[in-house]
Formats: structure tokens, sequence, C-alpha cells
């Protein structure tokens, strides 16, 4: 999100007091809904039925320009992490693929009907620093812990994909696309092998919209072979 405001000279706050305000808008919600914060790692942490839950904020210093906060959401169930440690390992680039569901700021739509979704927030100022505030809090309440909870059990997700099947797709995330293959699986309240076909088609579409990469069709492919029997 750019600052509605110009950049002052030279900048008015410091990354101590953009990561205090943020955590005083967070924390009385975020624990609310169960979750422990860590200062270390500047993150908050549940374990949700049988999913654990992972929310890590990031802060770019970009002093004396500006400051940028965004953050990644990890969701996480040990019988999706072994499937996909099985087809992954040899693959893996980062440890979160293995997760169940992994998701970006930008993958949330704001509360702001007028402002599209966005890779991060841009503080200059106070002012800046404010809003920011006002709309990560919205974020968490009405899409980032609703989200969790529908993501705490295996039937849970099923349901949930079920519901949403362009979901997964609309990620861009061949971990996810993954995910809600194997929850099909593992579910069996789906139709397995048309869920692997429609899933295998929307991302052939992305993959021909440059929204995707190829590799996410070997991803799908080779996650298939490790289930389908």
């Amino acid at each position: 999100m750019e600052s509605v405001s110009k950049q002052p000279t030279p900048l008015e706050i410091w990354l101590h007091d953009v990561q205090s305000y943020i955590y005083k808008c967070t924390h009385p919600l975020m624990s609310q809904a169960n979750f422990n914060f860590n200062r270390a790692s500047y993150s908050y942490k549940r374990k949700n039925k049988k999913s654990i839950d992972e929310l890590f904020f990031i802060f770019l210093n970009k002093y004396p320009v500006n400051f940028r906060v965004s953050f990644i959401l990890e969701i996480g169930h040990p019988q999706i992490r072994q499937i996909k440690q099985s087809f992954m390992g040899d693959i893996l680039q980062k440890e979160s693929n293995l997760c169940s569901i992994v998701l970006n700021l930008k993958d949330f739509s704001s509360r702001d009907p007028q402002q599209e979704r966005i890779k991060d927030y841009t503080i200059y100022n106070y002012r800046d620093l404010f809003i920011a505030g006002d709309s990560l809090t919205q974020i968490l309440q009405y899409e980032v812990i609703p989200l969790c909870d529908q993501m705490s059990t295996i039937a849970h997700m099923n349901g949930f994909f079920e519901r949403n099947p362009e979901w997964s797709l609309n990620t861009h995330s061949g971990g996810n696309v993954c995910t809600d293959l194997i929850v099909a699986k593992l579910n069996d309240s789906r139709d397995f092998e048309l869920r692997y076909n429609q899933l295998m088609q929307g991302i052939q579409y992305r993959v021909q919209q440059q929204l995707v990469s190829p590799e996410s069709r070997q991803l799908l492919s080779l996650c298939y072979d490790a289930i389908k029997g």
C-alpha cells in the first residue's frame, strides 16, 4: 500500500515504533484466538485441534526511506506434511513447502472495497503506521483467523475446498494445490480422480496466463502418483 502522504525528511519514526504499534494492535485479538506471541521471531503460533497455525510478521528496514510490513501465514497438519515429504523431500527449496497451507498478505482482501490486495504496507510516518495497524487488525479478524478455524482438521479442510473449488488454484501456490488433492484422498468424500483432473486443468490455464510456473504441473503429478494407490 503506497503512502498517501509524501515522505518526510528524515523519517519521524523508528523500526521499534513500527513493531511496537503492530504488536499493540494485533496482540489482543490474536491472544483472544489462543495465539501465543514469540517476540524473538515476531510471530504468533497456536495449536488448533489437528493443526498448527503460525503467523510471521516481516519487517523490512528501508531506513531512511521507509519501512515495509507484511506477513506469512503457515497452517500445518502432520499427516499432510508426512505425505508431502514422501514426494517433495528431494526438491524442497524451503521447509515451509511442507506446510498444508502457505499464504502471504497479498492473498487476503482488504476490508476497504476501494483498496486492491497489497503485498505489504509502506510506512513513512505515524499516519501510515496507524492505517497499516488498522488494516492488519481487520484482515486478521475477518480473514486470517476464520480461515485458520476452517482448516483445523482434515474434514474441515475438505469442506472448505469443496465449497471453494478455485481457492487453492487462485493462491498460485503448487503446495496449496497439492494439499487440496491430498485432502480429497484422505477424507474420501470427493472424487479423487475428478479433483486431480480439475486441478490439472486449472493449473494448465494459469500456466498459459503466466500466473504460475510450468513446474506446478510436475509437482501436482508427483503428488498424484504418491497417493493414488
